[in-house]
């Protein structure tokens, strides 16, 4: 199988690949990205990135990509020749593009509340079937219920969730689901709503942003959740003094919340410009939960490739792009770390993963780079 379109997505990982350490992504990890990555039109995003595993000497990575609402990529998922036959007859891809599909009509709910959608692809061994990617949409308006409102987002079960499972979601998940949802703590929103497609999963992720430390204790306190609050206290105030903020990962099912959650940790600045990204994995370091290479390659991954030092391996299209607009235009590919994931379960720390983005933008040549 290959894209059906002129470019793939491999071009541009092409241009990425010399400057990723083998530390994070091994050959056959890059073996098995590259062949999901040559199924894809490379116009479906313009944004993507590695799931790299720190606490294991072996360098397995997923891959994982973004499409933004009224981006180019969402018309190509409701593409009907975009993609092989071979892919398309997966019947999770078909749900994909009748997703994108409702996501573009303006009379959907999705077209107002969705801003984006990933597609999180396992890589794990020989890739011997049409890969199956997870999925998330993202939302900014999936917030704390009113009590004088009934239910506003049930187009997250009724449209979106439907339209990716290609069938309606067990009634007691949507009601553990809702029933979380009611308990959040003001500003507190689901950032993103994800479903383990690959891994054929019942189970719902809901992804919470603007919760502070005290309020992931209190909230999961009351939705009761099984695992050891004071043992999550003590990490969570150990977190906090390396980054600026944490996001909470849930997974929903029939028995509620389970008792594994994620903790994204996250710094605004890249390394070079924040000191405490080295801190931060010298703690995970001691504690067991990052290899010593894993951390310096980490820290040397941010960077960029320019257009004008690689033009014979620069995708065709984007050559003419920039010729077209002029000599003060030029493609830039730039790297960066864009959190790292703290996982925990019950009682204890069980793993941190990190999550290398990967843009492409075309910048002024004025732009400092």
């Amino acid at each position: 199988m290959i894209c059906t379109q002129e470019h793939s997505l491999t071009e541009y990982l092409t241009l990425v690949k010399p400057y990723v350490s083998s530390q994070l992504i091994d050959t056959e990890s890059w073996d098995n990205i590259e062949a999901i990555a040559n199924l894809l039109p490379s116009q479906l995003t313009n944004f993507f990135g590695f799931e790299c595993r720190l606490g294991t000497e072996t360098a397995k990575a997923d891959f994982l990509l973004c499409i933004g609402a009224a981006e180019v990529g969402q018309k190509i998922l409701t593409s009907q020749t975009a993609f092989s036959d071979d892919l398309l007859k997966e019947p999770v891809w078909r749900q994909i593009r009748n997703f994108a599909n409702c996501w573009q009509s303006q009379t959907s709910p999705l077209y107002s509340n969705v801003d984006n959608i990933w597609l999180e692809f396992d890589v794990d061994g020989h890739l011997d079937r049409s890969p199956i990617p997870s999925c998330f949409f993202g939302s900014q308006t999936i917030h704390a219920l009113s009590s004088n409102v009934s239910y506003p987002h049930k187009w997250v079960t009724q449209t979106a969730i439907q339209l990716l499972r290609g069938h309606s979601l067990l009634p007691i998940v949507e009601k553990q689901l809702f029933r979380c949802l009611e308990a959040l703590p003001t500003h507190v929103y689901v950032f993103q709503v994800g479903l383990m497609l690959a891994r054929q999963s019942d189970m719902v992720r809901i992804c919470l942003r603007s919760i502070s430390p005290a309020q992931i204790i209190d909230y999961l306190s009351y939705i009761g959740w099984s695992g050891s609050i004071d043992g999550l206290k003590t990490l969570l105030q150990e977190l906090s003094i390396y980054v600026e903020r944490i996001d909470l990962d849930l997974d929903i099912g029939e028995a509620g919340v389970a008792a594994k959650i994620g903790l994204e940790c996250y710094l605004t600045l890249q390394p070079k410009y924040e000191p405490r990204w080295r801190a931060f994995l010298d703690y995970l370091v001691k504690v067991g939960l990052c290899f010593p290479q894993k951390q310096e390659a980490l820290l040397t991954y941010p960077g960029y490739v320019r257009e004008k030092n690689h033009q014979n391996y620069w995708p065709s299209h984007l050559l003419k792009l920039s010729q077209f607009l002029g000599q003060n235009h030029e493609n830039v590919f730039m790297r960066g770390l864009h959190h790292i994931k703290v996982v925990y379960q019950s009682e204890r720390t069980i793993e941190a993963k990190a999550y290398c983005w990967v843009t492409h933008s075309l910048l002024s040549k004025r732009s400092e780079y």
